[in-house]
């Protein structure tokens, strides 16, 4: 537990970190809005008997729109994993930045090899969303209305997968350079 808050004091203590931390957590809110709403936001747009200061704001408004487009459930679990995805990209960023060099120049990685291992580490859940739209292609995604939660329960435990990473590289961040 000393390291993983070791490792988060450490990218909060960096201002670099910092900035990565912020910027990916908002882009990952804003990433999401647009998958939910964006559709009927940009349709706004479309609206040419409006002037364009009314299609902007009803544009923002449709976009900026939580509670006809996420449960109580679904906004939690939307903001926490915005919130924790962009930890866990400060932690990768601290961590190529400080171990990077290191790691390149003892002849473990290549330079595609550190760039791989960046992706790897940075985002636990890249792999579930390509893994969503292959089974959600073969009908796989109507199994989600059976369960008790509809598919919620899903997103928790990518939380708590994401949870584990962010704390396994919290550990590899603040851990000692030894062999």
């Amino acid at each position: 537990m000393k390291l993983l808050v070791e490792g988060l004091r450490l990218i909060v203590t960096r201002k670099d970190s910092r900035w990565v931390m912020i910027i990916s957590t908002l882009f990952f809110i804003v990433v999401l809005l647009i998958v939910q709403n964006g559709k009927g936001a940009f349709e706004m747009l479309g609206l040419s008997s409006l002037s364009l200061g009314k299609r902007v704001m009803l544009f923002s408004s449709v976009l900026f729109d939580l509670k006809s487009t996420f449960t109580n459930g679904a906004l939690v679990l939307a903001a926490l994993g915005s919130l924790v995805g962009g930890v866990n990209l400060a932690l990768a960023y601290t961590y190529i930045k400080t171990r990077g060099e290191m790691i390149l120049k003892s002849g473990l990685y290549s330079g595609t090899g550190l760039v791989l291992a960046f992706f790897g580490i940075g985002c636990a859940a890249c792999g579930t969303a390509v893994l969503s739209v292959l089974l959600g292609f073969f009908g796989f995604s109507a199994i989600l209305n059976v369960l008790p939660y509809q598919g919620l329960e899903i997103g928790y435990i990518g939380l708590t997968v994401l949870c584990f990473a962010t704390y396994v590289l919290a550990k590899k961040v603040s851990a000692p350079n030894v062999c």
